[in-house]
């Protein structure tokens, strides 16, 4: 039932603000600014609406659906710059397959203009209005609360955020000697007179915070909900037990528990990853790689002569092997391969130290791309020696191998560069490996390409 009123609430958010993108064009176009077209005058609206419902997985692609309701300003603005390109492409679109040239520019610089603001708005104040409006005020579900929240972490975010949603608790139960404390919640009773205390209040969702202990108390709970017809939640602790947060997937009316998602592991969205690599690539090789190499070539005849690239082995998708090239940034006398680059290295030469601070050093990897070996974006191949002695330290480490090793990736993007002999370090890149694995999308590539870039150009005060 959440699970519903949640996706539900993104969907009717999409297709209120569709309609409401739609409106403000049709309001600007008669608000005196110049508007000429040669086409009947609902096309255009019709093509806003089109381009923000395509835009609806930039919501929908949120880990926790619930999570709409609270976006901040950084993501309202992130998800109105998608569908403000969505949009900019449908109406553009339209203007040259339907040859439209009455359009008025200033018109559309305006509207345009005025639409970010506008979708930042809506994103970050409607979904709120829309689940007290349709939800909480319309369709109230009392809940009654069975247990301990001990192995519930963050139970009163969880609470909060679906109380918007209609949720509304009325009591507490005591099971096996334990109970949630909640401010001005009541507690009605005891596990054992859940039957009496259903008949006499109009429970409409039980909560059970823990799994039953026993499966006489799991016939209890079951019978009881479906004699009085309420609705039931079981809080799936597996996850707290074992350390890990697992995840629920069903296959062939089979439910089984995972590690994590793995949306790469979907052959349509492996392809469209990989027709990004290409095309990436190949303007990178054509456009920016030649220029790049003459330039290196000489620098390095000038300061360190020897050869112009560097080849490692290193571990790649799936723990197989492959060699990675780079332009080479050390000494030819380097005596050991294996020791990490560190800060004022005396093996880095001086335009090697800058090759490796601005990560141009990389560029020759794009070769890699192109034949598969890697991704633009993924988790960072380490030396071989190094990936033994880190999968020894972090029990998790090896399963950023689920995914092709990226020039660039979500840990290098947000201040997890150079040396990982630190714990912390260490632990904070294979965790954003871990998010980038379990939620990628084509818009969370673009979004580490463009970081990355900009990194390039600005390279961080941090960075070796």
């Amino acid at each position: 039932m959440l699970a519903r009123r949640n996706s539900g609430l993104v969907s009717l958010h999409q297709a209120i603000i569709a309609c409401e993108a739609a409106l403000l064009w049709v309001l600007l176009s008669h608000s005196g600014i110049r508007f000429t077209t040669l086409l009947p005058l609902w096309v255009y609206p019709f093509t806003i609406i089109l381009g923000i419902i395509m835009s609806t997985n930039d919501i929908r692609g949120y880990r926790h659906v619930s999570g709409v309701q609270r976006l901040n300003l950084l993501d309202s603005l992130q998800i109105a710059i998608r569908q403000t390109a969505f949009t900019c492409g449908s109406v553009f679109t339209v203007v040259v397959l339907l040859k439209d040239p009455g359009i008025s520019r200033l018109f559309l610089l305006v509207y345009f203009c005025s639409l970010v603001p506008f979708l930042i708005f809506l994103n970050r104040h409607q979904p709120r209005w829309i689940a007290w409006r349709f939800l909480f005020k319309k369709e109230p579900v009392p809940v009654l609360m069975i247990g301990s929240a001990s192995r519930f972490p963050n139970f009163a975010n969880w609470l909060l955020q679906n109380q918007r949603v209609g949720m509304v608790p009325i009591g507490v139960l005591i099971y096996r000697d334990q109970a949630v404390s909640l401010p001005d919640i009541p507690l009605l009773g005891d596990f054992d007179n859940l039957d009496t205390i259903l008949a006499q209040n109009k429970v409409g969702l039980v909560v059970m915070l823990d799994q039953p202990d026993s499966k006489a108390d799991a016939e209890k709970l079951i019978a009881a909900c479906l004699a009085f017809g309420t609705r039931l939640l079981i809080h799936n602790n597996f996850g707290y037990k074992l350390g890990y947060p697992l995840q629920l997937v069903t296959h062939e009316n089979y439910s089984f528990l995972t590690l994590h998602d793995e949306p790469l592991e979907d052959p349509l969205k492996r392809g469209l990853k990989r027709g990004l690599d290409i095309v990436v690539s190949l303007f990178a090789l054509s456009f920016i790689l030649p220029p790049l190499v003459l330039w290196v070539w000489i620098m390095q005849r000038r300061e360190s002569p020897g050869p112009l690239f560097h080849a490692q082995l290193r571990t790649g998708h799936n723990r197989s092997r492959f060699m990675i090239l780079k332009f080479r940034t050390m000494h030819v006398s380097n005596e050991d391969p294996n020791r990490q680059a560190v800060k004022d290295d005396e093996r880095i030469f001086s335009f090697g130290r800058f090759l490796r601070q601005s990560s141009l050093d990389e560029f020759p990897q794009f070769f890699n791309v192109l034949r598969g070996e890697m991704s633009t974006v993924g988790p960072r191949p380490h030396l071989l020696a190094h990936s033994d002695t880190f999968s020894r330290e972090l029990d998790v480490y090896l399963l950023r191998y689920f995914a092709k090793p990226g020039i660039t990736g979500l840990a290098q993007c947000n201040g997890f560069r150079g040396p990982t002999s630190a714990p912390d370090m260490l632990r904070g890149r294979v965790h954003l490996d871990f998010e980038y694995i379990r939620n990628w999308s084509l818009w969370l590539d673009l979004v580490i390409i463009v970081k990355t870039a900009r990194q390039v150009i600005f390279p961080p005060a941090g960075a070796h």
